[in-house]
């Protein structure tokens, strides 16, 4: 990689106006020290950063920093910019990192196109990159606070260009275009809901934002106390008829994994400093449209605090199906959307590998085709029984030496091959292993690296346990691997007769390493060495 990177656009006499068109690709031209990006492209979050030790007792900690670096967006140029890479799990890419710019990082009043903050997000998990941008048009539609969204065209360095999803952050200008003010309550929720623990997830967002959530912790105290809240006591707090709609549109986009979805998340609230009231503003957009959900039985999401308050309430109940079912005759139009798909679809099609992408955009125009049917099957809503949220903590342990020969990983009986002396345990059992083999060698093709390490205990009470850990065989030539589920990934699985020898997974490995005493990769060669980790699971998190 050179010493410096290009993210290179073409377009001259540059508008204003075509900053956000939707018709319109930006070009923008980031330079940056190679190490800084590299690093930059390296910072990462995990499931294990983020859900394991003291999870869910606060906002998540963001491991990202700002780099600095110079920019050009369609011929306009800033130089001394901050710009880092942005995103929480499902959007981890160390190859093309979503971004977060900000224009006057180091340099007080900075801006371009009026604007100081640029969010370019990667699209990696949305193989037609249109699913953001066609969830904010339609929540736009229907008349919410909505980001605006086109695309951008990066290339590094002169290499073949990507499209990005060029989305507006949630910041004080946002809130002065969308609310006519700035200075009222904003938060971010990831993972946050109005219940005594996802409450404590909830991010302030600017500094006139009440940091000790007292607006928040009102909301939820209503909606704790009271079996059946009223539209007079809601209204107090929430504008009800933003929120109907913020929800049904929700569920007509198929954000599964929004704040009514199944895991409160990708969400901000603005308490208007004018009206007192909490409005919804969508975000993380990039999972909807997907037909699989119209393939489920009919469910209208409701896994929230406030979806439950709402369809507990004999008053707010039936108020909800009257929003879904206007939303469906005024703002959910098959024939709109579709063409809208196309219009997106002829925009990007000159784009590299677009032409992969024309199954995937024809999975959104069944979805589309689909989503009113399913939705008038799944009306009237029910209440989700919601429980407590689960974070990745540690209850075992092993520690095992072994001695194989590569190649023996896909052996028919592991036991067979190989010598271990593996020592498993859990607060509640330990098994006394009375037979054991061990296996290594090139994983099969799918696989998360390029080697394996089975290892294989059968217990006196008549449990089959496998630990397994793929990791790179570059690595084991240094020695030690540590179990990081980035460097190598690990898991316990466990079956018995009575389970007809199918496997379940009883844990994942974490926070050890596999050391090579002996290793490589001919065929018959030995391999020795030692594993030690903890082992994990999901619990429950109660207080």
């Amino acid at each position: 990689m050179s010493f410096f990177l290009s993210l290179f656009f073409s377009c001259t006499n540059p508008s204003p106006d075509l900053y956000f068109d939707p018709d319109h690709i930006l070009d923008v031209d980031l330079t940056i020290h190679n190490e800084d990006w590299d690093a930059l492209c390296n910072q990462t979050r995990t499931f294990f950063s983020e859900f394991s030790g003291d999870c869910m007792s606060a906002p998540f900690d963001g491991p990202y920093t700002y780099f600095p670096a110079d920019i050009t967006i369609d011929g306009e140029s800033l130089s001394n910019i901050g710009v880092r890479k942005k995103g929480f799990i499902g959007s981890q890419s160390t190859v093309k990192p979503s971004l977060r710019i900000n224009l006057d990082e180091y340099v007080d009043g900075a801006e371009l196109f009026d604007v100081d903050n640029v969010t370019l997000n990667n699209g990696v998990q949305d193989p037609s990159r249109i699913r953001q941008c066609l969830g904010y048009y339609l929540f736009e539609k229907s008349g919410l606070p909505a980001p605006q969204c086109n695309f951008a065209r990066v290339s590094v360095n002169g290499s073949t260009p990507t499209i990005y999803i060029h989305v507006e952050p949630i910041k004080r200008s946002f809130l002065r275009n969308n609310f006519g003010n700035d200075d009222g309550d904003l938060y971010e929720g990831t993972i946050s809901d109005f219940d005594p623990i996802r409450v404590r997830m909830f991010e302030p967002k600017n500094s006139d934002t009440d940091e000790s959530l007292s607006p928040i912790l009102e909301l939820m105290n209503l909606l704790e106390n009271e079996s059946s809240v009223s539209l007079e006591q809601l209204s107090q707090h929430v504008h009800v008829d933003s929120f109907l709609t913020f929800w049904a549109m929700e569920v007509l986009t198929g954000h599964w994994d929004g704040y009514t979805g199944t895991n409160n998340n990708n969400f901000y609230i603005y308490r208007d400093s004018a009206t007192k009231q909490f409005y919804f503003i969508p975000w993380g957009l990039d999972d909807v449209f997907d037909p699989g959900i119209n393939e489920e039985e009919g469910y209208i999401f409701s896994s929230s605090a406030l979806t439950n308050a709402i369809l507990n309430s004999s008053e707010l109940s039936p108020m909800f199906e009257e929003k879904m079912i206007d939303l469906l005759n005024t703002v959910w139009n098959e024939d709109e959307l579709l063409a809208e798909i196309d219009r997106m679809e002829l925009l990007l099609s000159d784009e590299p590998y677009m032409e992969d992408r024309i199954e995937e955009m024809n999975t959104l125009r069944d979805y589309v085709s689909q989503r009113r049917s399913y939705v008038e099957r799944a009306l009237p809503a029910q209440p989700t029984e919601r429980g407590n949220p689960y974070c990745i903590q540690p209850t075992g342990s092993i520690e095992a030496s072994f001695e194989t020969v590569w190649g023996t990983n896909d052996a028919e009986n592991v036991m067979e091959v190989g010598e271990l002396d593996m020592s498993i345990s859990w607060p509640d059992w330990t098994p006394e292993i009375i037979y054991s083999g061990a296996g290594v060698g090139f994983s099969e093709e799918e696989s998360q690296a390029d080697s394996s390490l089975v290892l294989a205990g059968y217990s006196q009470d008549e449990v089959l346990l496998y630990p397994y850990l793929e990791f790179d065989s570059e690595q084991a030539k240094n020695g030690v691997i540590t179990i990081d589920q980035e460097s190598a990934f690990g898991s316990v699985y466990y079956t018995t007769e009575q389970m007809g020898y199918r496997f379940e997974q009883a844990g994942f490995l974490y926070g050890g390493t596999l050391s090579f005493d002996s290793f490589d990769t001919l065929d018959g060669a030995s391999v020795r060495g030692t594993l030690i980790s903890d082992i994990y699971t999901w619990q429950e998190i109660r207080e």
